[in-house]
């Protein structure tokens, strides 16, 4: 069993796709995730099959937003 600490009420998915086969990953942080998205596209996978999203716990509502790719080609250039 894995547990995850969300901090700050936000945490971030990412959905990668390969053919009819798709796997989420959960990080209480971006960096991780920018991380993962790096080693996919070195892969080959491309940025259509590449998804993060970002999500904040309001209360006893959830808000989920796509991180756009300039955000994470930002990341990406810093590390």
């Amino acid at each position: 069993m894995m547990e995850i600490v969300v901090k700050e009420n936000k945490f971030f998915m990412l959905l990668e796709k390969q053919g009819s086969k798709k796997e989420i990953r959960i990080y209480d942080e971006m960096n991780p995730a920018i991380t993962m998205i790096k080693g996919s596209l070195k892969k080959g996978i491309t940025s259509e099959n590449i998804e993060l999203l970002g999500v904040e716990i309001k209360e006893e509502k959830f808000e989920i937003k796509t991180i756009p790719w300039n955000v994470i080609a930002t990341q990406l250039i810093k590390e």
